[in-house]
């Protein structure tokens, strides 16, 4: 632990300290194309295992310094950690305090590790897609997941990175000048020196690329309904995709009418020949495609967690199960496994591992917001995910609400603060040997998600009615003890705010929610009397608008590379912070 030494002076000192420039991350061009010496005589199934494997990648520094680095789901907890949901019960050994603070946002480790990891994500799906053949059976299969995989990177780098009012006038003025762009698109195509002049894409172009990939994806996976293992999309992953992407743009599209007349008019560009087209006009269509493809993806066969599958201490939220559809798994010979031990998605996420900062020892602890866990009704089982205030440290509500989803006894457990989540165990429940523990798997869909888009979808097109009808179902169905789950009618945006809340409890700590705090331009609020935020992260972003720290910064090291690229202005302290 003495690596942690210096993070605990950056969380006392924040204000005189700044993590390292992009200088200190290994430095490569990562917006550049596949060469053909990269390509040449390369295996396909170890391309496509590289896919997968990449997800894991990760890099210990010998200083700490990127100790947050776990690869993939370390950008999970990023994103939690943007939003107002995921609260650090003591962040004294926190790595995840930058979008908290609010300070070093522009040029600086942590953007540029973001972007080169997914452009490097990009690129093992460009090198696969570079020696396939479509005409080959196995090869399809191939080149399906490779498209899925990058299909998530491009929607993922699209919301990331386009810049969307903010309501801060200074950087609004600025984003005028980048809008509608949202990233540079680099295929198995691109050479080197188009890399070189890569201007980033405007949304209607991305999405058209995105769709392309989807339905390539779709019809090369048409008869993989079931996957070799779930870290590869099969057929039911593709809807699921197409699920997400149609919400998005069907809420955009419905909010902003001019964005879609932007989308429609270049349908027949010349320009855009090589993408596939919507065919489509109206933003209800393309919710009814969000609808339309979250139920096929349902009839997968994928079926919702139970609630003894949610709590349960040995395999709870580590182990694939049913209602996961794709995942990423760290298996017990990698490195996050074997040699990193107290850097990992275990031990900064489930308090239960005894190496780990979540652990009561160093109380990094994640917390579920005061305010969503006060509106959980005390009929929806998974409220006892998060340990209620007045529970904390109590022995019988111990034994008669917690101990089910701990392998804690009373005395360890009594130590866990208010709200304080139990969501995640170490892998196969060992909370005493990291090399075990860290060894887990983690979702990047669930079905639970595939309900939750069919109802808002069905919602905004035939009105609260019908959308509650099918979230009503799924509630009372999967959720609720007692079938008192009625969600509210009296108008779209209160029913959509039923569902948002939905999503909010259901993907705690998944990192999927801040998609949606952007979509529906929800303001993130940690700062209110009763906040459970540390006094520091208690930032309040504008309503009907994106928080600004949401917009990442492009790293300086992009255009030294890449002449035509245009950067984002830098969100640091942007916001003023609350005070009672």
């Amino acid at each position: 632990m003495k690596m942690m030494k210096k993070q605990i002076i950056y969380t006392l000192l924040a204000a005189a300290m700044a993590p390292c420039l992009t200088g200190c991350l290994e430095e490569y061009t990562p917006t550049n194309g596949a060469t053909g010496t990269q390509i040449e005589g390369a295996d396909k199934q170890s391309l496509s295992n590289a896919v997968a494997s990449y997800m894991n990648s990760a890099v210990m520094t010998a200083d700490g310094g990127h100790s947050y680095d776990i690869g993939f789901m370390g950008f999970a907890i990023w994103r939690d950690a943007m939003t107002a949901d995921l609260p650090v019960y003591d962040p004294a050994y926190d790595y995840y305090t930058v979008f908290g603070y609010q300070t070093y946002l522009g040029d600086y480790a942590l953007q540029a590790l973001i972007w080169q990891r997914y452009y490097g994500l990009v690129q093992k799906t460009n090198l696969l897609l570079g020696v396939a053949n479509p005409e080959v059976e196995a090869d399809r299969v191939y080149m399906g997941n490779a498209l899925a995989y990058r299909a998530m990177a491009y929607m993922d780098l699209a919301r990331l990175y386009e810049y969307r009012h903010t309501d801060v006038a200074y950087l609004d003025q600025r984003g005028e000048q980048i809008k509608g762009l949202t990233a540079p698109i680099v295929t198995e195509k691109t050479t080197d020196a188009s890399g070189r002049s890569n201007p980033r894409a405007p949304f209607y172009e991305m999405y058209r690329f995105i769709l392309t990939d989807l339905n390539n994806a779709e019809a090369y996976l048409a008869n993989t309904h079931v996957a070799d293992s779930k870290l590869s999309a099969c057929l039911g992953v593709i809807y699921g995709l197409k699920a997400r992407f149609y919400l998005d743009l069907g809420t955009r599209y419905s909010k902003y009418p001019d964005e879609l007349a932007k989308q429609t008019e270049n349908e027949n560009s010349e320009a855009l020949a090589d993408y596939d087209k919507f065919g489509i006009t109206t933003a209800n269509e393309y919710l009814n495609l969000a609808a339309q493809y979250a139920r096929k993806a349902i009839g997968e066969g994928f079926a919702p967690t139970s609630e003894n599958q949610w709590f349960d201490p040995k395999t709870g939220f580590n182990t694939p199960i049913p209602s996961w559809m794709w995942c990423i798994t760290i298996s017990t010979d990698d490195p996050i496994a074997t040699s990193y031990i107290w850097q990992s998605f275990v031990s900064y996420m489930s308090p239960e591992a005894t190496w780990g900062l979540a652990a009561p020892g160093y109380n990094a602890s994640r917390m579920i917001d005061a305010r969503l866990f006060n509106s959980i009704s005390d009929g929806d089982w998974r409220k006892t995910t998060w340990i209620a205030p007045t529970d904390v440290a109590n022995v019988e509500a111990f034994n008669t609400k917690y101990a089910k989803g701990t392998a804690m006894g009373y005395n360890e457990w009594s130590n866990l603060g208010a709200y304080v989540g139990m969501k995640f165990h170490p892998g196969s429940g060992d909370r005493t040997t990291a090399t075990t523990g860290n060894a887990m798997s983690f979702p990047l869909m669930r079905v639970e998600e595939m309900y939750l888009i069919e109802a808002e979808a069905v919602g905004r097109v035939s009105g609260p009615a019908a959308g509650a009808q099918l979230l009503n179902s799924f509630m009372n169905l999967y959720r609720y003890k007692d079938g008192s789950f009625s969600a509210s009618v009296a108008s779209i945006d209160d029913f959509v705010d039923d569902v948002f809340k939905q999503k909010r409890i259901e993907f705690w700590g998944e990192g999927q929610i801040l998609w949606d705090y952007r979509r529906l331009e929800k303001a993130i609020v940690r700062g209110y009397p009763g906040t459970n935020h540390y006094s520091q992260f208690c930032f309040n972003s504008y309503p009907n608008a994106v928080a600004p720290w949401t917009i990442l910064y492009i790293p300086d090291s992009e255009r030294n590379y890449n002449t035509a690229i245009v950067l984002n202005p830098d969100p640091s302290n942007a916001l003023t912070l609350w005070s009672e």
